[in-house]
């Protein structure tokens, strides 16, 4: 893929790590039952330790952690890649880091896709 598409993609990313970001904040801090508070829903574990994952049940809280994590890996990712073509030009460790990246992107991704089917499905 050229850089400048990568790049496309990186500033697409930040713009979808706000969007997704933000419907983070706005489902955890807003999205509670009526009488309580923030402190009840999401924060006070009530002597168990899954008590947080009660608001993690939410499926648009579900799926806006996932587009997160998708943006944040790709985002954080090539803006390490970036700085360390800069650091290092040439090209075998060019190559070596596209290939180092992409498993731990691919590791990342699948770690953090589990962690949130888990929780989301935990009772």
């Amino acid at each position: 893929m050229r850089e400048k598409n990568v790049m496309l993609l990186h500033y697409l990313s930040g713009v979808g790590i706000l969007i997704f970001g933000g419907i983070h904040l706005f489902t955890v801090f807003f999205t509670r039952p009526l009488g309580e508070t923030v402190w009840e829903t999401t924060l006070l574990f009530e002597g168990h330790q899954f008590a947080i994952l009660e608001v993690y049940r939410n499926m648009l809280l579900a799926s806006s952690l996932w587009f997160l994590l998708l943006f944040t890996t790709f985002h954080g990712l090539n803006g390490l890649r970036v700085i360390l073509i800069e650091l290092f030009p040439n090209r075998a460790v060019r190559s070596a880091t596209r290939y180092v990246l992409l498993f731990l992107g691919f590791a990342l991704m699948v770690y953090g896709t589990r962690t949130i089917v888990i929780a989301h499905m935990i009772r």
